[in-house]
């Protein structure tokens, strides 16, 4: 990967024919909700994941057995400020043997650290790349969106980013909180309890927040997504009612069900 392109390559059992046919088989492995025809030269397809994204391909390159390439000719985030990113960048798989395997090299050219969608287009491609579409190649089977999947946990994750690095905290908890979330401290916390439920939640900081004299300094790292968990550390320079001036440095964990955040727990 250089700082323009993000690239992945994945080995395979199977022939440089199964891996080719299995890449044009869109809704194979990437979404079940694809419009349009996508196996043939200047074919055009839309993909579309709920309200979150969508964005339109255009086949431009097909090399039977070697290579497929698609342009981006037009794109959606619904959680990023730019609405032009992704557009003019190319998805390129690249198919070659080596040593009796086959081996799929597949670029995101343009697909840059600086998008605000970047961590979460790197985490989706992963797991399309290197497990929905082996799967798929394999057994016949992939893992594509469909249209009753709830967002992924790095889909969560990266919206929460995006709300984070602007300091929207009870935005988060509008948009992703479930209703019975639980929210844990660290026990014999000097400054806040335990609470449970999306009002409670709400309740315990607001309480927190009227209690804030002066914020000095506030930073969240990206997530660290596993499973159905994600982490982040965050650090807060604060003078706070009744503890003066404080600085918290903590790992937050988030656990997220059906698309939701069901839990967030605090070390520090």
């Amino acid at each position: 990967m250089n700082n323009n392109n993000f690239s992945l390559v994945v080995g395979f059992d199977q022939t440089p024919n199964q891996v080719f046919n299995a890449i044009r088989n869109v809704r194979g492995w990437w979404s079940e909700e694809i419009e349009g025809n996508t196996e043939n030269l200047n074919d055009e397809f839309t993909y579309r994941y709920q309200d979150v994204h969508r964005c339109k391909m255009k086949l431009i390159e097909a090399v039977p057995d070697k290579k497929i390439v698609w342009q981006v000719l037009d794109n959606y985030f619904s959680f990023t400020q730019d609405k032009s990113e992704w557009i003019g960048t190319k998805v390129i798989f690249e198919i070659n043997e080596e040593d009796g395997k086959t081996q799929l090299h597949f670029t995101h050219q343009g697909l840059v650290p600086a998008y605000e969608c970047y961590n979460a287009c790197v985490n989706g491609w992963t797991q399309y790349i290197q497990h929905s579409l082996p799967a798929l190649v394999a057994t016949g089977k992939g893992q594509p969106n469909s249209r009753e999947t709830a967002y992924t946990t790095h889909e969560v994750a990266a919206r929460f980013h995006v709300l984070a690095q602007q300091e929207k905290w009870f935005q988060i908890q509008d948009e992703l909180f479930a209703d019975n979330v639980r929210s844990i401290e660290p026990p014999h916390s000097p400054y806040l309890g335990n609470a449970e439920g999306k009002a409670a939640v709400r309740q315990k900081g607001e309480n927190f927040v009227k209690k804030i004299e002066a914020f000095h300094r506030g930073h969240t790292t990206a997530p660290l997504v596993s499973g159905h968990h994600f982490a982040v550390g965050r650090e807060k320079d604060m003078t706070v009612q009744g503890h003066g001036r404080i600085q918290i440095h903590q790992i937050m964990l988030y656990e997220v069900k059906n698309g939701k955040i069901v839990s967030e727990q605090f070390f520090y």
